[in-house]
């Protein structure tokens, strides 16, 4: 796909230069940072991000080489034009919902892995070299990197085939948002399904992660990312009354949400999107303009 045969070349496909492109090769590690955050079930998940310079590059990378290249549908996460809500509305209202997690899905994507993609995209087998060197830390694809989840994606291809495959012979639905898979359905769900599903995460380099399989029945609330399908993709209640309570705060209270912004955008952002003209989503945003213009008023008078 792309005939680039020299780092010559590469350096002019992303704007850059040979020294630089060697310069994060060699020095790889001045340029992450480590730190840790708290996973929804209370472990802590290691992160290694890359500086600016480094992210600005991995973007390039991206733009130029990687953005274009088409995915299957049921590829749901880090993709334009798709959402949660793509990855849940396959799956409503069926009479089963099997969630599945695949176990250190990044760290699973090696260096090698990610060099055999470049390669088969064309790339000659010292570019591919340095292609791999500028995407992977540590042997395998960084949590923290944006070019990780495109490069993840397209490695994953071939298991996402594999599945719709499978799946389609069952009359299943089947979707892939990043580490999390989704099969549902209205027909049995046996041992032998559960067998084969495993052998082809298997054979595709890939592990479940037993501690987050989930089979929800009908007659359970059936989650999809943190969305409840069993009719239509809706919050959970739980989260809808923590949302309803800090919107109610805040606009009694708006000096006291100054600094908490970010959190209020994220949980209208996700309201919007289930019901963009709902009374609710109208309300809630008057009161995020009126925290944020109290904000902005704050800055000015310092």
């Amino acid at each position: 796909m792309y005939d680039i045969n020299t780092l010559d070349q590469l350096a002019g496909e992303l704007a850059t230069s040979e020294f630089e492109l060697l310069r994060f090769v060699y020095r790889s590690g001045e340029f992450y940072s480590r730190f840790k955050r708290r996973k929804s079930n209370g472990d802590l998940r290691v992160i290694h991000a890359p500086t600016e310079p480094l992210k600005n590059l991995q973007r390039k990378i991206i733009r130029r080489f990687l953005a274009s290249i088409p995915l299957p549908e049921s590829c749901t996460g880090f993709r334009p034009g798709k959402s949660i809500l793509s990855n849940t509305l396959p799956h409503c209202g069926r009479r089963f919902v099997f969630n599945i997690d695949i176990e250190d899905f990044f760290a699973s994507i090696t260096s090698e892995r990610v060099l055999g993609l470049f390669l088969r995209l064309g790339f000659a087998f010292p570019v591919a070299c340095v292609l791999t060197e500028l995407t992977t830390f540590m042997g395998s694809l960084p949590q923290g990197a944006p070019s990780s989840p495109y490069l993840a994606n397209l490695i994953s291809h071939s298991l996402d085939m594999e599945m719709v495959e499978y799946c389609s012979t069952k009359g299943w639905n089947y979707t892939r948002y990043c580490d999390d898979i989704t099969i549902s359905g209205d027909t049995m769900f046996t041992l032998g399904d559960m067998k084969m599903v495993t052998e082809i995460l298997d054979s595709e380099g890939f592990a479940l992660n037993n501690a987050k399989t989930r089979f929800l029945r009908r007659n359970s609330a059936q989650i999809v990312s943190g969305l409840v399908v069993n009719r239509r993709p809706n919050l959970p209640r739980e989260k809808r009354r923590v949302i309803r309570a800090m919107f109610h705060q805040a606009s009694v209270s708006p000096d006291k949400f100054k600094g908490r912004i970010q959190e209020l955008e994220n949980h209208l952002s996700m309201l919007t999107m289930l019901n963009p003209q709902t009374e609710e989503v109208l309300k809630y945003r008057a009161v995020l303009n009126t925290v944020c213009a109290l904000r902005k008023k704050t800055l000015a008078t310092v």
